[in-house]
């Protein structure tokens, strides 16, 4: 049967993912995790497993079920993790998982406090996964369903193929990239990042992480054993107290919807003031929820395939991104020094 110019994107990207992502060998179990919207994926992903000689195995979660679960639950329940599942975990060599719209910053089928509640479980599923020296992508476009939309301004299967056509970069540039800007990134480095209107100054505490879309023997040890499709960034921890300075930022998405503009001042780590003509509302509530004022880590992104404004800025080639207020807060248009090496020059790597 004659594949769909879909069926194909997810054909290529299923065994890119399997083979370089995952380096999923014969023989090996392969868990497929995923909900509604990403059947038509998982199908491509267990068809290449099949053909290399792996032998997978497809979890599906319901929205629908997951969302009605959620509510009538008892409350001591929801977000629990059963042993069936920390089974499944220690007895998979690799790990696919397709999220679901609803876990993403863009729908409101639950409250902020249910979703909080119902993902309890993220830090001993990482431990579980860890401790079985899983190899594990997430692919991100799960993320995207008709939410979206309004906040994107793009269609739903726009994004989801953009994301998709992004993750066949090539991952080996991505790597090299990434070590290259890390030599830069070591603890006690001076870093400078300016924007029009703005300019930050912070240092660095030397603990840094990776995103370049490939698993391997590295990450396990370091337990980051899982990486996000389309890959990659470099990520990199701030000295709280250090920081100090302005940080404009570019339309940045957050679970109030899109902050189309703004700048964050900082003094000492900690954020003393936040203003935006044109989504003043927005930004005030993230403010207002936040629960540390204090900023952490910047990001650098490394994909040259995927453009600013399709859900996950952060890994776009040359956006700089720093985490403040509980969100990353992204410029596409950013210069940034470190150690007196300019890394980004106005967006560019």
């Amino acid at each position: 049967m004659k594949q769909s110019p879909l069926d194909s994107l997810y054909s290529q990207v299923a065994r890119k993912v399997l083979n370089e992502s995952l380096s999923l060998k014969r023989g090996e179990s392969l868990t497929v995790e995923t909900w509604n919207n990403g059947l038509p994926f998982a199908r491509q992903v267990v068809l290449e497993a099949r053909r290399m000689g792996a032998i997978p195995l497809t979890v599906f979660e319901d929205e629908d079920a997951y969302v009605e679960g959620v509510k009538v639950a008892p409350a001591d329940m929801v977000g629990e993790m059963g042993k069936h599942e920390y089974g499944l975990l220690s007895a998979s060599d690799a790990y696919v998982f397709i999220p679901g719209p609803v876990l993403g910053n863009f729908s409101h089928r639950l409250t902020r406090e249910e979703t909080v509640k119902s993902t309890k479980y993220n830090e001993s599923w990482y431990k579980a996964a860890s401790k079985s020296n899983l190899r594990g992508v997430r692919m991100t476009f799960g993320y995207i369903g008709p939410e979206a939309e309004s906040v994107l301004g793009k269609p739903t299967q726009a994004v989801v193929t953009h994301q998709l056509k992004a993750a066949l970069a090539d991952y080996r540039t991505i790597g090299k990239k990434a070590r290259e800007l890390s030599a830069s990134l070591s603890k006690g480095a001076s870093v400078e990042i300016t924007t029009p209107g703005s300019d930050l100054k912070f240092e660095l505490t030397g603990v840094l992480d990776v995103d370049d879309g490939v698993v391997d023997a590295n990450d396990i040890a370091a337990e980051s054993n899982i990486c996000y499709i389309p890959p990659g960034f470099v990520y990199s921890e701030v000295v709280p107290e250090s920081v100090s300075g302005t940080f404009t930022f570019s339309p940045t998405v957050s679970r109030f919807g899109m902050i189309t503009d703004g700048t964050i001042v900082l003094q000492e780590g900690e954020v003393v003031g936040a203003k935006s003509k044109g989504s003043k509302a927005a930004l005030e509530k993230v403010v207002e929820a936040a629960k540390s004022k204090t900023a952490s880590s910047i990001t650098i992104g490394l994909n040259p395939l995927l453009k600013y404004g399709y859900g996950q800025n952060a890994n776009s080639a040359g956006v700089v991104g720093v985490r403040v207020l509980g969100m990353n807060f992204t410029a596409k248009s950013a210069s940034m020094w470190a150690k007196g090496k300019r890394l980004v020059n106005r967006g560019r790597l």
